[in-house]
């Protein structure tokens, strides 16, 4: 009897020590809110959409959504089997270290932080920029500098990005909504009258002059973020349930909203025209707004497209954070990054970090003066170039870690076929990203190869790092992508 208090004892004061952990109450809805709002897709409709029809496939782009939809399906197959195994939140960095051994996965997880501060980082450019035009159209004589809105807009996403998830998912579902009616109001308007050339679309009709390749750059950007889902894995409800089912929902509802509103894009303008509006992604799209759904919606998506960008900056910004709480907890970065507040059960250190390191960035660019709309088109196109690097690398590491470890999936659709055309599929992407940098990056071949040789270090230097762990601290190199 005496044994078994003593042992009763003991298990009630590892409970008691237990560090602080992760807590939240994320359902599959607050998953899907997280993701749509990483892809704002407001801001996408006035910026990628356009550049998806002029620079890519034209008439064909609804059916370039369903081939990306496709894509992504089959990438999600791999992925959320090989998740079923994973007890610890990482995304790219626990499934590539989980698949391709620790080197490859701290120079996966180092690229994945660098991916999302760069987006994160032009997104806040850009939205400076949006909350400078939209006080110079509702506020006459008005004129304000870029960083002003910046740095408005980073102080609200960094305080609310240091509490509980819970709440970061109140605020993004509310200007989610508002941003996908305002849309869904204009395709409805534009269906109705017809535009100049009728609904009917000729997709054969550049199929000998357009790209493919920079229709499926612009289509797997428009989609990505659902795989960053697993991050959230300690703050959701029964993620093993409720991660799958948000995953595949959000890739359907955002394949099927970006195919539809592509479609209307092209009856409003008329394919020749929606393929020039490319020249003035932002302008014609509100433009057209104005012409079919009115002045005042067109005036409010103005405002909806900052609150649009918000959205996507606190889902960046969340997702951010956890790769820093991962790394952190993990000992590769100092593990204070990996500690949980012990009131909000938030990563609040790392999320603090994340958004003083993208304050710097801000201030960075206004002390040197650079210029604002390229310093956005080359933060962004370079983030979304490691990110798509690393879904190829993600659909990989599927295949190699149920081949190592046989009996964990009996399905071979899910352990090889699935994850073998995903990683074929994003290696194809990539390769059209490389080759196509220029035009991803905002025009300058030179800075695109340079920041393309940026990610390839950083890798490298993840893993030349994960090498000197081993020799010199192995217990550390021991917990990288750690599943305990």
């Amino acid at each position: 009897m005496q044994h078994h208090d003593q042992a009763a004892q003991t298990t009630i004061d590892r409970a008691e020590v237990r560090p602080p952990h992760l807590e939240g109450h994320l359902g599959t809805g607050g998953l899907v809110l997280t993701a749509l709002a990483l892809n704002a897709p407001l801001a996408m409709m006035a910026g990628y959409i356009p550049f998806e029809i002029g620079l890519g496939l034209g008439a064909a782009t609804p059916v370039v959504f369903v081939l990306v939809m496709a894509l992504m399906l089959v990438f999600a197959v791999g992925v959320l089997a090989m998740a079923r195994h994973m007890t610890q939140p990482g995304a790219f960095y626990t499934y590539i270290t989980a698949g391709l051994g620790r080197s490859a996965g701290l120079g996966a997880g180092l690229c994945a932080l660098l991916g999302y501060v760069l987006l994160s980082g032009g997104s806040y450019v850009f939205t400076g920029i949006l909350v400078q035009e939209l006080v110079a159209v509702h506020v006459s004589g008005t004129h304000l500098d870029w960083w002003v809105g910046a740095f408005g807009m980073w102080a609200l996403v960094t305080t609310i990005s240091l509490v509980n998830i819970d709440v970061s998912t109140k605020v993004l579902g509310v200007f989610l909504c508002i941003e996908v009616a305002i849309v869904m109001v204009w395709n409805l308007r534009v269906f109705q009258d017809g535009g100049p050339t009728g609904v009917g679309l000729d997709v054969t009709a550049q199929l000998g002059t357009g790209s493919v390749g920079m229709a499926l750059l612009f289509g797997v950007a428009s989609l990505a973020g659902f795989e960053s889902l697993q991050v959230f894995r300690s703050e959701t409800r029964n993620p093993l349930r409720t991660i799958p089912r948000a995953s595949y929902l959000t890739v359907a509802l955002l394949a099927g909203f970006y195919a539809l509103s592509s479609w209307a894009y092209l009856v409003a303008f008329g394919t020749d025209a929606a393929i020039a509006s490319a020249a003035d992604p932002a302008g014609s799209f509100i433009g057209s707004l104005a012409q079919y759904a009115g002045r005042t919606v067109a005036d409010l998506a103005l405002v909806i497209l900052v609150t649009s960008a918000l959205a996507a900056l606190l889902a960046l910004q969340n997702i951010s954070a956890r790769y820093v709480f991962a790394l952190g907890r993990d000992g590769v970065l100092p593990t204070w990054l990996g500690q949980v507040n012990t009131r909000f059960r938030a990563p609040t250190r790392a999320a603090g970090t994340v958004g003083a390191a993208l304050g710097a960035f801000t201030g960075v660019v206004v002390v040197l003066e650079l210029d604002p709309v390229l310093t956005y088109l080359a933060a962004s196109g370079l983030g979304l170039w490691a990110l798509i690097a690393l879904m190829g690398g993600t659909a990989l590491s599927v295949v190699t870690f149920f081949r190592r470890s046989t009996g964990l999936e009996p399905s071979l659709w899910k352990a090889l076929v699935a994850p073998g055309i995903a990683t074929l599929g994003f290696a194809y992407v990539i390769a059209q990203a490389t080759l196509n940098k220029d035009i991803m990056m905002g025009g300058n071949a030179t800075l695109a190869t340079v920041s393309i040789v940026l990610v390839v270090a950083t890798f490298l230097g993840g893993a030349a790092y994960a090498r000197w762990l081993r020799t010199r601290r192995h217990e550390t190199w021991l917990r990288i992508g750690n599943q305990d």
